[in-house]
């Protein structure tokens, strides 16, 4: 009785989620009606295909609603790192200088544009979970708690006003030739792994204290821009925020492009493992480093869901041999931790 009604409560999710990804019809660029395509986070030949085997890269995913619900997935070239935001036109031509054979980084508007794919993909995201929850809300509400989806939605409405900010001073620095944001970039030596995300500055405890203390939530959280791609046999990492939350963040920003690069490495790891979702590697990294051990990303993810200061940094580095043992070295420690 109980596998009937998971698999009920698996297909009415499923449906309001196609639902709502098939009611985003239209480009994003402000003023455009146009039909969307499917478009890439990250430029698909020249830079995905880079990491790709047969056409295929691994991504991790979070499904509640099968065993186990976080696994890493085998994805085509053509469905990895993709979303619908942008009309054939603008995905060709706004885009073009960040998606030619020879990418100057010097230039701030071909940074911006990287970060620009960066939060449509999240707006995307935010814009189809927020209908989920209506959807679910108004036709299966016997199915789910109607109160976890209504502080669900809440949430990523939050989010979503902090993007159409974001947004906001993106165009303004396209179409006006002003700097709102800066960038950091450096160059290491090739990864196989493509990311590109952003998150909260402010950890789960500072923006709950702020909460308690202004009996509000904070209208506008300081966000950090992260992109880690192949390039031309090396890898380019860039960081970005906005230039008038500079005083907050810039100690945090420096701790990435000082020190030698086994530090750096150490600290894109724990992106991947505690920070961001959206990444993905080549069959081979997977089979080097995780192959056989995919549970331990069940645990950074149930781990990074209880953690309230995701500012910690730990000692483990995805690209060193070592990487298992660190890891379990780590869960020891929280375990520990936690007894006490």
């Amino acid at each position: 009785m109980k596998v009937n009604q998971n698999k009920l409560v698996a297909k009415a999710f499923q449906d309001c989620k196609a639902r709502a990804i098939k009611k985003i019809k239209y480009c994003f660029v402000p003023g455009c009606n146009e039909k969307s395509i499917n478009s890439h986070i990250l430029q698909r030949n020249g830079i995905l295909s880079t990491i790709a085997e047969e056409s295929h890269v691994m991504q991790l995913e979070i499904n509640q609603f099968r065993e186990p619900n976080i696994f890493f997935n085998r994805v085509g070239l053509k469905e990895a790192f993709s979303f619908n935001c942008f009309c054939n036109n603008h995905d060709t031509e706004l885009f073009k200088n960040i998606e030619t054979a020879d990418i100057d980084f010097t230039n701030y508007k071909n940074r911006l544009l990287f970060t620009l794919r960066t939060i449509y993909n999240e707006k995307f995201r935010k814009l189809v979970n927020i209908d989920v929850y209506q959807c679910l809300t108004d036709n299966h509400s016997d199915k789910f708690d109607i109160e976890i989806l209504k502080e669900k939605s809440f949430t990523d409405n939050l989010g979503l006003e902090d993007i159409v900010r974001t947004e906001n001073l993106i165009w303004n620095d396209l179409n006006n030739n002003t700097e709102s944001f800066v960038f950091k970039i450096r160059e290491i030596e090739y990864k196989e792994i493509c990311l590109s995300a952003f998150y909260n500055y402010e950890t789960s405890e500072e923006l709950q204290f702020y909460i308690m203390m202004n009996r509000k939530h904070k209208e506008e959280v300081i966000d950090i821009f992260v992109n880690l791609f192949p390039y031309k046999n090396k890898s380019v990492f860039m960081m970005g925020y906005k230039k008038s939350e500079e005083k907050e963040v810039i100690n945090y920003i420096n701790n990435f492009f000082k020190g030698n690069e086994d530090v750096l490495e150490s600290r894109i790891t724990n992106l991947m493992m505690f920070q961001c979702e959206t990444w993905a590697i080549s069959n081979s990294f997977y089979k080097k480093r995780i192959f056989g051990n995919d549970n331990i990303f069940k645990y950074a993810v149930n781990f990074s869901a209880n953690n309230y200061n995701e500012r910690l940094f730990f000692d483990i580095n995805i690209f060193k041999d070592d990487f298992i043992t660190k890891f379990n070295l780590f869960k020891k420690e929280k375990r520990l931790l936690n007894k006490n």
